[in-house]
């Protein structure tokens, strides 16, 4: 059991101990105070415990007892708590119970049009009768924290004493002691001292999270708990709306989902909830997790010796917690959209990501099985059949593991007299190969040749470069916002611009460019001016093909080849 855990049962073990020892064996009741801050389940702890005692077992004293439980919420005045004590207390298995009629009748008497009759004397003697026959009970009083400014806490505490030392009854206060003020703070602090038998201290919405996130799974669980504990945020309602939200996205998701996308949809849950809840307070905002604020923020760090004093100290606690809650991912992106209520947000692009999760831990997989064969080379574990199980892997592998193993595994299987199998293989990376090319020619030349290890297809990739000069080159449109635009220069790019042929331009200017968002905020005219001169020749014939449609055209083309310079 979790250390923490067994520090709330020994609590739980404690209280009950306590109040059914003053039960059985003292003249007088008790009090006992159960605090800790707003929101970390004090009231929960207790009720828990009662619910627990009586159902589990009826005939303990406590579940025999007279109980009342009681809000100070609301209550204006010291009659009025006499009258929600009496009128709220619940017998259990006693054959006498005051009537609901008799309870009633002081809150009927109290009510403005009848105590303008006059007739407000005989209602504090039904008060005092009834209040007079509690006695013998155990009586909670919560919320102090939203008690009226018109109910005096010397008037409670004294009433909580008096039913201590002259009602035997049994005292649970349950409050939070940091929020009581000014000159209540003196007077609690006063009647304390004098009624206060016990304290029960609660620390932290661990065992809360616990309850209630049964189900979900344990390293989930355990990351919530290290949230609460390294941001302090000891408030069970927010862990009940990350908890909720979590299990209303999980459930539209697809049955099977990989841990990494339920940890994920988790973080970026708790993240959106601390910034929805208590970003202002720690001065947080999703611009806060972009990669663009952390490079900033280790630029800083490293020219200004004083800038990690700087940094948000909850930042430096996620990133603790756990790298992804700074990793600006797509599911930031899609997180961010739903708290901001976005009218883009796609439930399907949610699913398409934890699709995408399943298939990376299926590929892991597929990978992981194609070492455990290497692993069998080495230490002298082959048998007769091996070949053919260890080339259905490296066929599965195509495309997960580099060049380099692949090779390895065509010559194994070659060396090991699978010859037709060794071929195929072969014959299979070659067509991936062709595959990855007429997508991008540079997919195995660059920086994209790192990593790849010393393979057989060197050549192979050469004459296919050398026989399709222009598969895989980027678009005209592409190259144009990249050169032009963006100020990307590489020969790919450079090479279709000059490749690009009349219709190739034609198509660009008058069909794709206005379809384009990313030149929204430029014009053909701007581009055109950046243009090199062989180029522009190509343009002006287009332009002076346009221009013999009329004589308006033909003028309006002549200005524009006049501004091609400036």
């Amino acid at each position: 059991m979790n250390p923490y855990d067994m520090n709330i049962q020994e609590k739980r073990k404690r209280l009950q101990e306590r109040l059914e020892h003053n039960i059985r064996h003292e003249n007088i009741g008790i009090a006992i105070a159960i605090t800790g801050s707003w929101g970390v389940g004090k009231t929960y702890f207790w009720n828990k415990l009662l619910e627990d005692i009586r159902g589990n077992d009826p005939d303990n004293v406590l579940s025999k007892r007279k109980y009342a439980y009681i809000s100070l919420f609301g209550i204006e005045s010291l009659s009025d708590l006499k009258t929600q004590i009496y009128s709220n207390i619940e017998n259990h298995h006693l054959p006498i119970e005051v009537p609901k009629w008799l309870k009633s009748l002081p809150s009927i008497f109290k009510d403005t049009r009848v105590t303008q009759l006059g007739i407000n004397a005989p209602v504090k003697l039904i008060d005092n009768l009834l209040f007079n026959q509690v006695k013998d009970a155990m009586i909670c009083f919560d919320d102090f924290e939203r008690m009226s400014n018109k109910l005096d806490i010397k008037d409670v505490m004294g009433l909580a004493n008096q039913l201590k030392l002259e009602k035997n009854c049994q005292v649970i206060l349950i409050l939070d002691e940091s929020k009581t003020e000014g000159e209540n703070k003196s007077k609690y602090a006063e009647y304390k001292e004098k009624l206060i038998d016990e304290t029960i201290i609660i620390h932290s919405v661990e065992p809360l999270i616990r309850e209630f996130s049964q189900g979900m799974d344990e390293p989930l669980i355990e990351l919530m708990v290290k949230f609460a504990d390294s941001l302090e945020i000891h408030n069970f309602r927010f862990f009940q709306k990350v908890i909720k939200l979590y299990c209303q996205f999980k459930e539209k998701l697809p049955e099977q989902v990989a841990y990494s996308t339920k940890e994920i949809i988790l973080i970026r849950i708790l993240q959106g909830c601390l910034i929805e809840d208590f970003g202002a307070t720690y001065k947080l905002s999703w611009n806060d997790f972009t990669f663009k604020k952390a490079v900033r923020r280790e630029i800083s760090k490293k020219y200004d010796m004083s800038s990690t004093e700087k940094e948000n100290i909850e930042l430096v606690k996620l990133k603790k917690i756990s790298y992804s809650f700074i990793k600006d991912d797509l599911w930031m992106v899609e997180f961010k959209k739903w708290f901001e209520q976005h009218d883009d947000f796609d439930n399907s692009k949610i699913s398409e990501l934890a699709q995408s999760d399943l298939i990376d831990v299926e590929q892991e997989m597929i990978k992981n099985e194609f070492w455990i064969f290497c692993y069998q080379i080495w230490n002298y574990q082959c048998n007769e059949d091996f070949p053919n199980r260890f080339f259905e892997s490296s066929m599965k592998n195509i495309g997960l593991l580099n060049l380099g193993n692949l090779d390895f595994a065509i010559t194994f299987l070659e060396e090991s007299g699978a010859i037709a199998e060794s071929k195929e293989l072969e014959q299979k990376v070659k067509d991936w190969i062709k595959i990855k090319l007429a997508e991008d020619r540079k997919a195995f030349r660059g920086i994209s040749s790192f990593g790849q290890g010393e393979h057989r297809f060197n050549d192979f990739i050469d004459q296919m470069l050398l026989d399709n000069s222009t598969q895989g080159l980027p678009s005209l449109a592409d190259s144009i916002y990249a050169y032009h635009i963006h100020q990307q220069y590489s020969e790919e790019h450079q090479e279709v611009l000059n490749k690009a042929t009349k219709n190739d331009w034609s198509h660009f200017i008058f069909r794709e460019f206005n379809k384009d968002d990313r030149f929204i905020n430029s014009t053909v005219a701007s581009i055109v001016s950046k243009l090199f001169h062989t180029q522009k020749v190509i343009i002006k014939e287009i332009l002076v093909e346009k221009g013999k449609t009329s004589e308006f055209h033909r003028k309006y083309v002549d200005y524009l080849i006049s501004k091609f310079d400036e």
